[in-house]
């Protein structure tokens, strides 16, 4: 007698066909992330594209951080409207310092100096500018707990939050030097999946642990009132 309704396939699909599907389902995410945040850049004509289109990215990683499906071009495009004045008050200036620590460590390393201690002090000076204010940058991006702030208030969170948690900033300016070096030497890399998987990088590190720090402060402050 043929046995009907019994399984001929295996009782459980393998770990590792799951991580895999998972894997393939993230790189996908980030590609149409990074694609998304480019258009929606040049619909800002860049400079004032840039930061409410880094906040859309960081929203879509936020929300799908649970494994959750998320409707990618509407989420951005929602969140890119909302965030179009307020990412670039918070966000811009910091751009403006990013940009001229940059510009001077180009001029310090052509040898804009004959005094090589003057060279190594603006350097670094301008090293540390950077950093800096590529972590307050990371901060106003993926954190939504410290961009719902007010201006300054947002700006000193965001200024002194790397201070306060230095291994994960130390990790993510390391790993961001890292990944830009290899998209220097692999730019279809940076094109197709740079920016978005920067950001996703910096959600990772600075995303959660942010959040329960801030509440923690809220919660002792309210016990010291």
């Amino acid at each position: 007698m043929s046995r009907i309704g019994t399984p001929t396939g295996p009782a459980q699909v393998p770990a590792w066909v799951m991580h895999a599907n998972e894997a393939v389902e993230r790189v996908y995410l980030v590609l149409r992330v990074n694609l998304l945040g480019m258009l929606l850049s040049l619909l800002g004509l860049v400079v004032l594209g840039s930061a409410p289109a880094a906040v859309a990215a960081a929203d879509v990683f936020i929300a799908a951080r649970h494994g959750a499906k998320v409707k990618v071009a509407p989420t951005m495009w929602a969140s890119f409207r909302s965030h179009l004045v307020s990412a670039n008050v918070r966000m811009l200036p910091l751009m403006i310092v990013q940009l001229g620590s940059a510009s001077m460590l180009w001029i310090v390393i052509g040898g804009g100096t004959s005094n090589s201690l003057m060279t190594m002090v603006l350097a670094g000076l301008a090293v540390v500018s950077a950093a800096w204010s590529t972590l307050s940058v990371a901060v106003l991006t993926v954190v939504p707990r410290v961009r719902r702030q007010d201006v300054l208030v947002a700006w000193r969170l965001a200024l002194l939050l790397p201070g306060a948690l230095p291994m994960r900033f130390i990790a993510l300016v390391l790993g961001l030097a890292a990944w830009i070096a290899l998209c220097s030497f692999l730019w279809p890399l940076a094109l197709l999946v740079g920016a978005a998987t920067a950001i996703d990088g910096a959600r990772t590190l600075l995303g959660i642990r942010t959040e329960i720090l801030l509440e923690d402060l809220d919660r002792s402050r309210s016990v010291t009132v």
